[in-house]
């Protein structure tokens, strides 16, 4: 069993606070992604886990043991870095036996743990090489198998994906979360990616200025944003956000009107709506009423961008569409999949 606990965690360097007061369960065995922009705190609340930075306040719990004062090395978990982090002097054989060797492992079976690691990351072949002979991904792979064969209670991943292309990306996510379905090894991956948090969490863990803003499985956090910054976070492309008042239940924006949202008035009031929850079509009619600004052929799909005031709003549309620049085009928004958010606070309204 490898429950993490974060009670009250807070980290700070004078008057800047980098995280601010986590409350955090951890479940056993749980892929758990720490996701947001830079400088939100995610990477941070990660090395406080690891043992790597001193938490200002609050306790860190790992099996049911109280590890905030505790040596990293004495924690039993291993990273994942960025930067791969190997060592360049030896081989991949060596690089991976490392941590065996620095665990005081009995060397009779060592051979076997490095080639089990190896094999699980399909780098068996290429044990004997160097890491400059290696591609990105393999060593990224060298490094994971590095973190496999410690056999720890947890494993922390400070986005390991990055410096890798995107075919590259896609291949190593499904490795991971084959591999740590396999081990069932509790785990925490940093990302800025939010395809990435979408496609390897249980659940996710929004942070924005160093708090939580929402936790919740991808589903959770795609579908029922509670703040305008999550909404407007997670998607790709992101949620339209249109910012308009509300009158007795009918929303007024900018080239935009719908109708029948409750019985609310408020005066200062953002409209979100995603570009998969809307239907395009040339002839006048919908909720939102303007030109083609742009029109991107995808293959799957053809996004549609038009301008409300000041914000592009994007749609999209049938792969087939096709229409001028500057031609008019309407939008009718998909009722059940209309969000409303606070326009001062960016909270989420649930009239």
């Amino acid at each position: 069993m490898a429950e993490i606990k974060l009670r009250g965690i807070s980290r700070s360097w004078g008057s800047f606070v980098g995280v601010d007061a986590i409350d955090l369960e951890v479940r056993d065995k749980e892929f758990m992604v720490f996701l947001g922009p830079s400088g939100c705190g995610k990477t941070t609340t990660m090395r406080m886990i690891a043992g790597l930075e001193e938490p200002s306040a609050g306790e860190i719990e790992i099996d049911g043991e109280l590890v905030t004062d505790v040596d990293a090395r004495d924690r039993d978990v291993a990273m994942v870095f960025q930067s791969y982090a190997l060592y360049p002097n030896m081989t991949i054989y060596e690089n991976i036996r490392f941590p065996l060797r620095m665990r005081g492992v009995p060397k009779a079976d060592h051979d076997r743990l490095v080639r089990k690691a190896a094999d699980m990351v399909e780098l068996g072949e290429y044990l004997d090489r160097k890491p400059r002979a290696l591609s990105g991904g393999q060593r990224q792979r060298a490094a994971l198998a590095r973190a496999i064969v410690r056999q720890p209670q947890v494993f922390l991943m400070d986005e390991p994906l990055s410096n890798l292309d995107a075919k590259l990306r896609l291949t190593m996510r499904a490795q991971l979360k084959h591999i740590q379905r396999d081990l069932e090894t509790t785990t925490i991956y940093v990302t800025h990616d939010q395809i990435e948090a979408m496609t390897l969490a249980d659940r996710i863990a929004i942070m924005n200025k160093g708090k939580i803003q929402q936790l919740g499985t991808p589903d959770e956090v795609y579908n029922d944003p509670n703040h305008i910054f999550v909404a407007s976070f997670i998607g790709s492309p992101p949620m339209n956000l249109i910012k308009g008042s509300l009158a007795k239940g009918t929303f007024t924006g900018p080239n935009t009107q719908v109708k029948n949202l409750g019985k609310a008035t408020h005066k200062n009031v953002v409209l979100g709506i995603r570009p998969e929850d809307m239907e395009v079509s040339s002839a006048k009619g919908g909720n939102f009423l303007s030109k083609i600004y742009s029109l991107e052929p995808t293959g799957d799909q053809t996004l549609v961008a038009a301008w409300a005031g000041e914000q592009l709003v994007v749609a999209k549309g049938h792969r087939t569409f096709r229409q001028a620049i500057d031609t008019p085009i309407a939008f009718t928004f998909l009722k059940d999949r209309i969000y409303l958010f606070d326009g001062e606070t960016g909270e989420r309204l649930r009239y």
